[in-house]
């Protein structure tokens, strides 16, 4: 009997069946799948709201998305690329400065949200509400505040689930006095600070699910260049921008220094450290310089994760903070930014760098092809901020670069300005299926599979009614699955789905 492909068709949905006869010897079938499209941000200046844009992979088609909400920061695609997390403030409050985390649906264009951070308000004796902070202003009753910025998010394998690091900033407002010997409001005190916070949360219903997790000390704006999280492709398994004393050495005596790294920490109903994937370090140095004392300090901070579509590398930026009192005379202020992309091996090993850019320039965030050959980043001046070099970029002056995975071709693919990219698959990759009979077990070899989507076999002897015969989640982009026969003694039929 000859090949037969009696049914071979795309749901809207994106869900592909295909149907073949038992006594097929061997039945193949395959599409090429796209280079896909790259989502990023557009910020002409810094008090305009950032829109959603979208560009070919090659650069062209580039168009702006709309969508339902004041802005859509950070985008964030599923890994079948049906699906966009989006960062905003909350439709029809503009007086709230807390962020949620927002789904687009691609196909369908519905939106929900995720996450439901309110701003929480403390007021002089105790209590404690959830109004909207920006109603607040000239209440002299105000003694704290928490806001919130989750703008670093990743979907779960099978996209049930949102892991979220939510940027936490707290203040507190203090008097000297409520009234002066000159009958007047007395002196303002407000101090504030930020900590990161990674929380997990179900698509269905917006609900958290499981602890969350500090991840270390305050960020100051010094002692930090960034964060970011990303969840593994066919793991329950996340890694995320952690603060951590790093080892030191030099001449100035220090052992440790605050620095970040990346860590690993496995999803459950309460997560658990796994282990840390990167081991940045740093370095202290005392000495004359003619007859002035001279301190010089570096420490590096890794952050940006973002896992490759195989799961098998990490790609990540490090960011050597330095100081040096030849530069500032207090060795406070750090010296213009030195960025790098690497790669390092999901197990720990083969940490190398791929990128290296010249001083002053910053990224914020990097996104893997969907075959996994090449490198999305963002590239933008370091911002100044009252003369200091801060540890952002600017985001107005940003482009988009594209670079292979071994760190050639690094070219423009988007002029400023362009930010924050995250790179989805255009259409999804069709599955190429063997089918071989092995005695009473029928071998379905696959690849071109998406890590993390859910395989679904069915099988009929009359074509009318279908049962699920097995159901298995791809850990790879190849794999085999056996199945047991129906009947031996009938004709059978089998399709597969591919969610």
């Amino acid at each position: 009997m000859s090949p037969i492909s009696a049914d071979s068709q795309t749901h809207p949905l994106r869900v592909f069946q295909f149907l073949f006869y038992l006594a097929l010897g061997t039945w193949s079938w395959s599409a090429s799948a796209a280079d896909g499209f790259i989502y990023y941000n557009q910020i002409a200046m810094l008090n305009a709201p950032a829109t959603l844009h979208r560009v070919n992979a090659d650069g062209t088609d580039n168009q702006a998305l709309p969508v339902n909400l004041p802005a859509a920061l950070y985008p964030a695609a599923s890994r079948d690329g049906l699906r966009l997390l989006l960062t905003s403030t909350d439709p029809g409050r503009p007086f709230k400065i807390s962020n949620n985390v927002f789904l687009q649906d691609l196909p369908t264009g519905l939106l929900g949200r995720i996450t439901s951070f309110e701003d929480v308000v403390q007021f002089a004796g105790g209590i404690i509400t959830t109004n909207d902070l920006g109603q607040t202003n000239g209440n002299r009753n105000v003694s704290g505040y928490t806001i919130n910025f989750p703008y670093h998010k990743a979907f779960s394998p099978d996209g049930s689930r949102v892991v979220v690091m939510n940027l936490r900033k707290t203040g507190s407002v203090t008097r000297d006095s409520p009234i002066s010997s000159t009958n007047g409001p007395g002196q303002l005190y407000v101090g504030s600070g930020r900590v990161p916070v990674a929380e997990v949360y179900r698509v269905a219903d917006g609900q958290p699910e499981g602890a969350y997790v500090f991840l270390g000390i305050e960020r100051d704006g010094f002692n930090q260049g960034g964060d970011g999280v990303d969840w593994h492709p066919f793991r329950n398994e996340v890694i995320v921008t952690a603060a951590s004393d790093i080892p030191a050495t030099g001449n100035a005596g220090r052992t440790g220094m605050e620095g970040t790294l990346l860590a690993i920490f496995s999803i459950s109903a309460q997560p658990q450290f796994v282990r840390k994937l990167t081991t940045p370090s740093g370095r202290a140095d005392a000495f004359f310089d003619a007859t002035a004392l001279v301190s010089s300090a570096y420490a590096e901070h890794d952050y940006a994760p973002a896992i490759s579509p195989d799961g098998q590398r990490v790609a990540y930026v490090r960011h050597t903070l330095r100081q040096d009192t030849r530069y500032d005379g207090a060795g406070i202020a750090p010296l213009p930014a030195q960025c790098a992309i690497r790669v390092i091996n999901y197990d720990g090993s083969g940490d190398h760098e791929i990128v290296h850019l010249v001083d002053g320039l910053w990224i914020t965030k990097i996104a893997w092809s969907p075959g996994g050959s090449q490198i999305a980043l963002d590239l933008a001046p370091q911002a100044v901020l009252n003369g200091l070099n801060s540890l952002l970029g600017d985001v107005t002056r940003s482009e988009i670069h594209v670079v292979n995975a071994d760190g050639s071709d690094a070219h423009r693919l988007i002029a400023a300005p362009a930010a924050f990219p995250t790179w989805a698959p255009g259409s999804l990759p069709r599955p190429v299926i063997r089918a071989i009979r092995n005695g009473n077990t029928l071998e379905l070899e696959m690849d071109q599979l998406v890590p993390g989507r859910q395989i679904q076999i069915e099988g009929t002897t009359d074509l009318q009614t279908w049962n699920v015969v097995s159901t298995v989640t791809a850990s790879a982009t190849s794999q085999t699955i056996p199945i047991a026969l129906i009947d031996q003694n009938r004709l059978a039929f089998y399709r597969i789905r591919v969610f």
